[in-house]
């Protein structure tokens, strides 16, 4: 009975996962490290 309630917990889980990766990726260094390596 209980891994039944597992199972369910798991599949609802992964089926309601709203991580995106696209939304987090880093987009480089910032004005402040080009300021301060003096990148153009």
């Amino acid at each position: 009975m209980f891994s039944l309630i597992k199972l369910g917990k798991t599949l609802l889980r992964s089926l309601t996962n709203t991580y995106r990766p696209e939304r987090h990726y880093m987009r480089g260094p910032g004005p402040k490290w080009r300021a301060k390596h003096g990148q153009a």
